[in-house]
């Protein structure tokens, strides 16, 4: 028994997701151009267990679908239901969407659903056509592609807030006068301290003022470091901290917002390890 698994376009790409799926010698491929369509056929060999066969070749198909054929119907679904983004945007939203659908983590009862679906229809046929088949039998096909649109715009939304949060404290921080040519911010497990060029820690009473004037409710040491870091307006900060802390949303968000002004120590005393310093990139 064997399998032909036809598609449109891609050659190269479904042929090296054909080939790393069966790596071994147990299978013969053969491939077929024809007219408008591009043929791999998969022959299993005598020793090759049928059951594993068409597993391997349902979850090839599945595979190949979503590297190859999601990206447009993932296009066509935002030019549809997301026109207020600009083509820019919508770039965006699609990567991140795709993303999200390769993700083997994913939608993993819908790809399961699918799977089942191919592997239905190549026990009963000898060949597919890969564009066709989602045309005329995945009809839940586009449901799937709605949940990583959806999960992708939340994703897409997410990030946009963020760029901008980051932007307007970038802009509080120029227009702040430097008070320390360097600052040196070091974690120590869930804590922190600011050291000033000589070492000596910065007294935070300064920041009292911070919290004042920050409205009344939970504010988190993370808030205060921000805030702290963006009232003391270093030219550089150098940051200590462990392996396991970086990682921390903090980090990163000093890092977008102080950009090139910004150093991670990868070892010193401090950090109880070599000194080497590494500019942020």
């Amino acid at each position: 028994m064997n399998i032909q698994v036809g598609v449109n376009k891609n050659i190269d790409r479904a042929r090296q997701l054909i080939y790393s799926y069966f790596p071994e010698k147990k299978v013969k491929i053969e491939e077929i151009d024809y007219n408008s369509r591009y043929f791999f056929n998969i022959i299993p060999l005598k020793n090759r267990s049928l059951k594993d066969f068409y597993n391997r070749v349902s979850e090839l198909i599945l595979d190949i679908i979503l590297n190859i054929y999601t990206e447009d119907i993932i296009d066509k679904q935002i030019n549809l239901n997301y026109k207020k983004l600009n083509k820019d945007e919508k770039k965006e939203l699609s990567e991140i969407s795709k993303k999200l659908l390769l993700n083997k983590d994913n939608f993993l009862i819908e790809k399961q659903y699918i799977n089942n679906q191919i592997k239905n229809y190549v026990l009963e046929k000898t060949l597919i056509s890969i564009d066709g088949f989602i045309t005329f039998r995945l009809k839940d096909f586009n449901l799937l592609i709605d949940l990583a649109v959806d999960k992708g715009i939340e994703e897409f939304t997410a990030r946009k807030e963020y760029q901008e949060f980051v932007s307007i404290l970038r802009y509080f921080v120029e227009i702040q006068e430097p008070k320390y040519k360097v600052i040196d911010l070091v974690f120590e497990g869930d804590e922190y301290i600011l050291l000033d060029e000589k070492g000596q820690k910065i007294d935070m009473d300064f920041f009292k003022d911070i919290i004042i004037e920050i409205e009344k409710g939970e504010i988190s040491k993370d808030d205060i470091l921000i805030s702290s870091l963006i009232v003391l307006a270093p030219e550089n900060i150098i940051i200590h901290l462990e392996e396991i802390h970086k990682t921390k949303d903090v980090v990163k968000i000093i890092t977008d917002v102080f950009k090139n002004s910004v150093y991670h120590c990868l070892g010193c005393e401090r950090c109880k390890g070599r000194l080497a310093i590494r500019h942020n990139k």
